[in-house]
């Protein structure tokens, strides 16, 4: 009898603890030196924006007009422009406002866009036919002509371009929900909520989106990088972000006329869209492979 006790004793303490889903997931993801590469490069990012107002030396609108044109320097780290602005300091300001554009406009399309896969996937019939002859419409357009167009329509600014790359993203995510659901509203446990009675808000939102997310989710880390460079340049043409406000795409645009002369007024904002974007793409790729099931041991 003692001896069966300390085989179970042994074999409790030799049992390794089950992973949840999520420690899996990371995992699997920390695995992958490109995306956790990206992952700093963004959490440094977003650090460095939120506390641009201590780390900027100067205000992103002071303009010395002594001081115009100067190349990069201790005292002015990416130089100055045709004004006399800090170029570092306007970077930092510049970054709050398209992360903000990148992640918001991610958000807006991938709720409405989701919603609207949800939807039609889960009801089909009529109710889908209807809303993907309007995914439809919206594809037929180049997504940065769409948001060109809206901006356009509605005016510059910043919370019309998020609207805008917004609503340009919607039927990505909608059609990425929709062919999840297709295939999962037909699964036992599907069917095991339908006969106990639960109603169809409930199904959708318990049992049939939480197995859809992975796909969203590396759709969504992508985006916001497609989306940086959707307001970058909607701001490059002028529909964008105004001056003065910084923005890293209308600090292009600022920056083309001198751009044989004085590079570095477009070095510098161009290197941070493609830091930002890249960072993002590199998320994705360690995502996609981290919720691949396909890959679980």
């Amino acid at each position: 009898m003692k001896v069966k006790e300390q085989k179970q004793t042994v074999a409790t303490v030799a049992a390794p603890k089950k992973k949840s889903q999520a420690q899996e997931v990371w995992h699997r993801f920390k695995k992958n030196h490109l995306a956790l590469l990206g992952l700093a490069l963004i959490i440094i990012m977003i650090l460095v924006v939120t506390f641009a107002d201590f780390i900027a030396p100067y205000g992103f609108d002071d303009q010395d007009y002594m001081s115009t044109m100067l190349p990069p320097s201790l005292e002015h780290l990416c130089g100055t422009d045709n004004v006399g602005r800090d170029i570092f300091s306007r970077l930092l300001f510049g970054g709050r406002v398209s992360l903000t554009i990148g992640i918001i406009s991610v958000g807006i399309g991938l709720i409405v866009g989701g919603a609207m896969g949800a939807i039609a996937g889960y009801y089909g019939g009529k109710l889908d036919n209807f809303l993907m002859r309007i995914i439809d419409i919206l594809m037929a357009i180049p997504s940065v002509i769409l948001a060109i167009s809206i901006c356009a329509a509605l005016g510059p600014g910043l919370v019309n371009t998020m609207i805008a790359v917004g609503i340009s993203s919607i039927p990505n995510y909608a059609r990425i929900l929709r062919s999840s659901i297709l295939s999962i509203k037909q699964q036992e446990y599907v069917e095991a909520a339908r006969a106990i009675g639960a109603s169809n808000n409930r199904i959708i939102g318990k049992h049939i989106v939480p197995n859809s997310l992975s796909g969203l989710i590396v759709q969504a880390s992508m985006g916001v990088g497609r989306a940086i460079i959707s307001a970058a340049s909607m701001s490059f043409i002028g529909l964008g972000i105004q001056p003065p406000n910084p923005e890293w795409g209308a600090m292009l645009s600022a920056g083309r006329t001198y751009f044989q002369n004085y590079p570095h007024m477009v070095l510098f904002p161009g290197i941070a869209i493609f830091l930002a974007v890249l960072s993002m793409n590199l998320i994705g790729d360690g995502l996609r492979d981290a919720l691949d099931p396909r890959l679980k041991r």
